[in-house]
């Protein structure tokens, strides 16, 4: 068994598990300086086997390599969220459409949702749903065209009074004639004012306090263009 296996606890023997923790926490450098350490030790009458030798400055060779490659996934990542933000930067301004069915309302009125049904509705029923998830209104559509169905809530509940600013939720239920359910899918308009960062990812935000992902982004409409307007 050579200086630097034993120093690095390989002796087969069980350790503390302090031990364990430092061993795993040695770098190139201190494996560096062991493999020195041991050849100014060594016996001079009896050598370190040259194989051993060889065998050790492979595994400096693969740590060396590690290190490298561990360096180089950290400054992509780097250079990563960096294009992100960048082309998050690049849709400031910019009116865009987004997957969702966030709501935001202010002073009463509140944004509009385009929900996109695959075929005519027999049926068509869309839920109001405050913060908590608690619903606050349904507003029954009656029988749909397919197609996209721009829904814009008044901002009131079931009672008529006008709901607290903020955001809300909408769903839509739609059912064929021969009443089976249809998925509906939902996106929202707006024009992107901010970037806000979460967790690593960056999220554009489009006013009244929706936030979408680069993801859930379906257009980039026509400025020049205000009939496209669907939610601002």
């Amino acid at each position: 068994m050579s200086y630097i296996n034993s120093l690095l606890g390989n002796s087969g023997s069980s350790g503390s598990s302090s031990s364990t923790t430092k061993t795993k926490s040695l770098g190139q450098d201190a494996f560096l300086q062991l493999l020195v350490t041991q050849l100014q030790h060594q016996n001079p009458l009896s050598p370190m086997d040259d194989k051993e030798f060889v065998a050790e400055l492979a595994q400096f060779s693969s740590l060396e390599q590690l290190t490298e490659i561990n360096t180089g996934i950290g400054n992509l990542a780097s250079i990563g969220e960096t294009q992100q933000l960048m082309g998050a930067v690049n849709f400031i301004g910019k009116k865009i459409e987004a997957t969702g069915s966030a709501v935001g309302l202010t002073s009463g009125k509140a944004t509009a949702v385009t929900f996109t049904l695959p075929k005519d509705s027999e049926t068509c029923l869309v839920n109001v749903l405050d913060s908590a998830g608690q619903t606050v209104r349904t507003v029954d559509l009656g029988a749909t065209k397919a197609g996209e169905v721009e829904f814009t809530w008044d901002g009131k509940d079931y009672n008529g009074n006008v709901m607290k600013d903020g955001q809300y939720q909408v769903a839509m239920t739609a059912t064929d004639a021969d009443s089976n359910v249809m998925k509906a899918t939902s996106t929202m308009t707006g024009t992107v004012t901010g970037i806000k960062q979460e967790k690593g990812a960056y999220y554009l935000d489009i006013g009244h306090d929706r936030y979408v992902a680069f993801t859930d982004i379906t257009n980039v409409i026509n400025e020049t263009s205000s009939s496209s307007d669907k939610g601002s």
